[in-house]
């Protein structure tokens, strides 16, 4: 079922954008209630602190003799009596022993009224005060433009930092851009890397990294399907036209003997074909299980066999097979493989070599297989067979050195470094 995109990388972008205005339109109406608040609070702190040091003053008045209403400064008013309070103020304030509270008047707007005692020629007096702070305070009209100045500010920071929040997401998401449109350019293409440009945050880099070591896994599963069909055809080829050849020579004659010569050649080739069938599930069984898998010897014998089972060929082009082994060497490879890979090597030096002898040296960390043919450099040289190729992928999956090189008595050598 193929899925509907709702976003790409702009309305990716656009959708952030669109959060982030929502989200700094919410922080700056709360930024402005919270400076409204912090204002009136700030208001209301100064008019307490303003009567409480009229109230010293008005105490000190009373008792160097002053009586009656004062007036404190051009706000402020003291009072020693409660009945010559202004009637306005409401009999709760008046008589109460200690009280201070804000009213609002509809002509005179804030009023603050201070109510306490002190102590005159040893008796306990009334002091009333009454401030008149609607004069002093922050009017509506200065706290609208207080608001809209606020607003202003709101609106500047917000665009700067729209632009930069902007310009942050589209760096941030370029890169995934980058990377969906290099996949999807390179389609089928596993071998052509990655990347994202330099500027790219750390994470990208690392997941361009995880990327590539993935599509070149890939790639590797790919070639080893590739090549595991190519060491089937090419390995299988020669043995299957031998059972070919036997089987349609069957029909030309049926002397006993003639049978039993071709019958002999089928079974030679059944069984190279299930040396090769048994390399190449050898090598699945490596690949899956590399580390886990037992080290053992490459004995002579075991090369022998693989040297008499070519000595026809070497035979009919008269050229010598020698084997010179001092040690045995540790390996991995099960011996269907070691087959697969000698006997190309063989088969390459006995094609290359006209007359002579090939031989077959191994040594505790080294295999060499050297003929005495034209060398590398001439056509007939058995290094440009398909059967080095394959001999040379093999040994990149056991980590072999494999090389090709000539020799300064002729001939060339095809030497593996286990």
């Amino acid at each position: 079922m193929r899925r509907h995109r709702l976003s790409n990388v702009r309305t990716m972008t656009a959708r952030l954008m669109a959060a982030f205005f929502i989200m700094a339109i919410g922080i700056s109406l709360t930024m402005m209630t919270l400076f409204n608040t912090a204002l009136h609070w700030g208001e209301d702190a100064v008019n307490e602190r303003s009567l409480k040091i009229s109230k010293d003053v008005a105490i000190a008045r009373y008792l160097t003799g002053a009586s009656g209403p004062l007036e404190i400064d051009r706000i402020t008013y003291a009072y020693d009596s409660a009945d010559d309070v202004p009637a306005f103020i409401p009999d709760r304030l008046r008589f109460a022993d200690h009280a201070l509270e804000e009213l609002i008047d509809d002509d005179l707007g804030s009023i603050y009224v201070l109510t306490t005692e002190f102590v005159k020629h040893g008796r306990s007096q009334p002091l009333i005060l009454i401030a008149k702070t609607e004069q002093v305070e922050i009017t509506d009209r200065e706290t609208v433009l207080l608001n809209l100045l606020i607003i202003a500010a709101s609106i500047g920071i917000i665009l700067v930092a729209g632009v930069i929040v902007y310009l942050l997401s589209v760096r941030l998401i370029q890169p995934v851009k980058e990377l969906g449109d290099q996949l999807a350019q390179l389609n089928n293409d596993t071998r052509t890397p990655l990347s994202v440009p330099e500027s790219a945050a750390e994470e990208f880099v690392q997941l361009t990294d995880a990327f590539n070591a993935y599509r070149h896994q890939l790639d590797l599963l790919i070639r080893r399907e590739q090549a595991f069909a190519r060491y089937a055809s090419h390995e299988l080829r020669t043995p299957l036209t031998i059972v070919r050849g036997a089987a349609n020579l069957l029909a030309h004659s049926d002397k006993p003997e003639f049978i039993g010569r071709q019958q002999q050649r089928i079974l030679t080739a059944t069984d190279e074909m299930q040396t090769m069938v048994d390399a190449l599930l050898s090598m699945v069984r490596y690949e899956k299980n590399e580390h886990h898998l037992e080290s053992r010897h490459l004995d002579e014998a075991e090369i022998r066999a693989i040297i008499e089972h070519e000595q026809a060929a070497a035979d009919n082009k008269q050229v010598g097979l020698q084997l010179n082994q001092t040690q045995a060497p540790l390996i991995k490879a099960e011996p269907a493989v070691v087959r697969m890979i000698i006997g190309n090597l063989l088969r390459n030096a006995i094609a290359a070599t006209e007359t002579g002898e090939v031989t077959v040296c191994v040594t505790l960390d080294a295999l060499e297989v050297r003929d005495q043919g034209p060398g590398l450099n001439q056509a007939h040289c058995g290094g440009h067979g398909l059967g080095l190729l394959i001999v040379e992928d093999l040994c990149q999956r056991y980590h072999w050195q494999f090389s090709l090189t000539d020799l300064d008595s002729g001939g060339c050598c095809a030497r593996i470094e286990f």
